[in-house]
């Protein structure tokens, strides 16, 4: 029996909706890490809600690939609130599959060919056991699953599942009312009735199949090595049968056809066409005969509560097991009794229990198409009205004639650019996108220069392609796609621990203060390298970001007095002017100052009115996790009740959508350096959590680069220094 003070929460693993945080946590009496999931409720109807997770837990405790639960336990907190903590296994970060495969993404590393058959058939076995003892997860994405050490698949996250036998609203049959999951893995008709009905609960479905259809999607994405956008879709803007079948066809270049054909199955676009997970398991797996040996037990996946073990390959008979499961569907019409693999009666819900081959079938099954396709097309945006035999001629004569083009032109760099910029501008996002950072280096006269194009990337991994097909081992990383080339030296020397910001396209970048050096404030347009208005400060290590035509500074270090400052001045770029200094006139008033002296701190635009400056240090406090709040138009600067949950300096912050910003890396307490990427949620109540962590722990002051698709391109520092600075890469739309 768990309790409450028996927990000592050690790290923040995550958090979701329904108020909920996932822990890293100490049990004390027995020194043990469990995985603690908290669920607050308001009411203790709320909370016997939540607990239905513990219990699907529970039911699925006899499968090695879900993960295992301990127990869990109550308490009511100080705001008449109530909690449930949920206790299970403990597993590293390192093995999400959502980080998992962000790194092989950012890599340009592939999934070889028997470790994706053994991941496919170690999912596919674990939920059709799911399926057989009635329960459904609703809502699989990477982000919910874990490669273990062993190529397996364990599920995790049942907050989304459903008992299917115990709920009488189904009818019997396996259909739900609810609509439950990520959009991006929706079923195409969760997807239709949630995104473009608007409808956050009502459509008739079979939960089994709307799950067969996401993960479908997760291994499309897998083995594509790329995010899926439109698979689930139908209007005029996407196809998402075409995009499938043009998708699955250009897999079969890395892959094999029986890897192609079970992708192919579970995306099946129509829910009537598509087989559940029992079904699914029956056609791609196969059992083992005879005895393994005990050394060679890791590579086959025990079949739970039996001795048999399942082969980790994808039967290659699966093809024409399907197209003999089609003809005996036809022969053997559906009669409406209860099914073992939980099909719903003819008209209950749409499915009527038959699956046929998407590659050349008979005409009979043809016809049967045509009848039963114009029905479930009135669930889509933009579908013609009458469906011809050329509509779903998947393989027939001139098909494929475009299909490549399209899928390309809709996933093409490009597209995604125009995404991106739309995100931005809808999201009054002040970011720096530029192709091209540029270093000039601390108390020297060098100048060197990064092409940030993600294109290049995609361009050279193409050419790779097609000069030679490479092993794992032998494709180039990343990162060597981003690398510094010198470009010149300045006349003179730059100043030493100088602000370096991005302004525009137009105007380009500037530095300022510095130590060393009488030029201290230096704009480059990419041509020349201009010497401005000299800061009427010398002036180190603050905080600075742009405006509207204004320079606004934050803070900083005075070299000669070795003190922190609370001075904020600002520059205007156009009329070349400092103001706001205590030395620009004979009494030192200024119009506003920090309310407390800092320097390393980071700045942030969050709207057209207000400045959030964070951290930094303090001669007498040591590194801060105070955050002050800057108003433009009332020039006021307040300091907030709200804290970083760990001090800070030395780092950067962005906003990366209407709510939200990610304050990352630089050094906390004892100079110590930090991978952490922590999120300010100004949406409702205000909150910082840790969300992630970057590949490589270091400061972050040079500014950070958003690409054309929505990369963050962060350039890290040790504390010794680093020059030029390390360039990593990190994705943060999914947080967004």
């Amino acid at each position: 029996m768990f309790r409450k003070q028996d927990f000592k929460k050690v790290d923040l693993l995550g958090s979701g909706k329904k108020n909920t945080k996932i822990y890293k946590a100490l049990h004390i009496p027995t020194g043990k890490y469990y995985a603690l999931k908290e669920v607050e409720a308001k009411t203790l109807d709320k909370l016997n809600e939540y607990k239905e997770e513990a219990v699907q837990l529970f039911k699925a405790q006899n499968h090695p690939n879900i993960i295992q639960f301990y127990g869990y336990f109550f308490y009511e907190t100080m705001y008449n609130t109530f909690r449930i903590g949920i206790v299970c296994e403990y597993i590293e970060h390192r093995l999400n599959l959502e980080y998992v495969f962000r790194k092989r993404k950012q890599m340009q590393v592939f999934w070889k060919q028997d470790e994706l058959e053994k991941m496919i058939v170690s999912l596919i076995s674990t939920l059709s056991y799911m399926q057989s003892v009635g329960l459904c997860h609703r809502d699989l994405k990477p982000a919910n699953l874990f490669l273990m050490n062993s190529g397996e698949i364990k599920v995790i996250d049942f907050g989304e599942s459903k008992d299917f036998f115990r709920d009488a609203e189904d009818g019997g049959e396996a259909t739900t009312a609810t609509i439950r999951g990520t959009p991006q893995y929706l079923s195409p008709l969760l997807w239709k009735a949630h995104v473009v009905d608007g409808n956050s609960r009502f459509a008739k479905h079979n939960i089994y199949k709307s799950d067969v259809f996401s993960v479908g999607l997760l291994f499309y994405q897998l083995a594509s090595m790329d995010d899926v956008t439109g698979f689930n879709q139908k209007s005029a803007e996407y196809d998402g049968e075409k995009l499938i079948d043009a998708g699955v066809k250009k897999l079969k270049v890395r892959y094999s056809d029986t890897v192609c054909e079970c992708v192919r199955l579970m995306l099946r676009f129509y829910e009537v066409d598509r087989p559940s997970f029992i079904e699914l398991c029956k056609v791609a797996t196969t059992y083992h005969d005879g005895q393994v040996d005990p050394q060679n037990v890791s590579n086959y996946i025990l079949s739970p509560g039996t001795n048999k073990y399942i082969m980790p390959k994808i039967n290659p008979n699966i093809a024409q097991l399907i197209q003999k499961q089609s003809m005996k569907d036809l022969q053997t019409p559906v009669n409406g009794s209860k099914q073992e693999n939980l099909m719903p009666k003819q008209g209950g819900g749409g499915a009527e229990g038959q699956i046929h081959q998407q590659s050349p079938i008979s005409q009979i099954q043809k016809q049967l198409i045509q009848q039963r396709r114009p029905q479930s097309n009135q669930n889509f945006i933009g579908a013609p009205q009458e469906l011809t035999e050329q509509t779903h001629n998947i393989d027939g004569a001139g098909e494929f004639e475009d299909e490549e083009e399209e899928l390309e032109n809709r996933n093409n760099i490009f597209t995604q650019t125009e995404l991106f910029k739309n995100y931005c501008e809808q999201n009054k996002l002040y970011v720096n996108q530029t192709n091209q950072l540029f270093w000039f280096e601390y108390g020297s006269n060098r100048i060197g220069r990064m092409v940030i194009d993600i294109t290049q990337k995609h361009q050279q991994q193409q050419q790779q392609n097609q000069d030679s097909e490479q092993s794992v081992s032998q494709q180039i990383p990343q990162s060597n796609a981003f690398k510094w080339k010198l470009i010149g030296k300045y006349k003179s020397e730059f100043s030493a621990h100088y602000s370096l910001l991005y302004i525009n396209a137009d105007i380009g970048y500037y530095m300022l203060g510095g130590n060393g050096n009488s030029n201290t404030c230096v704009n480059y347009d990419f041509k020349t390298l201009k010497v401005r208005a000299q800061m009427p400060q010398e002036k180190t290590f603050f905080a600075c970001i742009y405006f509207k035509g204004i320079i606004y500074t934050f803070g900083g270090y005075d070299a000669y007095d070795k003190v922190q400052l609370s001075t904020c001045e600002y520059y205007d770029i156009e009329k070349d002017i400092w103001q706001n200094s205590p030395h620009d006139n004979a009494q030192g008033t200024v119009e506003y100052k920090l309310t407390k002296e800092r320097s390393q701190n980071s700045c942030c635009i969050f709207d057209d009115t207000t400045i959030f400056i964070f951290g930094g240090y303090n001669r007498n406090e040591g590194t801060l996790n105070t955050i002050e709040r800057f108003n433009m138009k009332t020039k006021k600067m307040e300091l907030m009740e709200l804290t970083m949950p760990s001090p800070l300096r030395r780092f950067q912050s962005l906003k990366i959508s209407t709510t939200k910003i990610l304050l990352i890396g630089g050094l906390q307490r004892m100079s110590k350096e930090s991978d952490a990427v922590f999120c300010f949620d100004l949406e409702k109540e205000y909150t910082i959590e840790q969300l992630d962590k970057i590949d490589r722990a270091g400061i972050v002051e040079y500014p950070i680069i958003i690409d054309q698709v929505g990369n963050l391109h962060l350039f890290l520092e040790n504390n010794n220094g680093t020059s030029p600075p390390h360039h990593v890469m990190y994705s943060f739309l999914e947080y967004s």
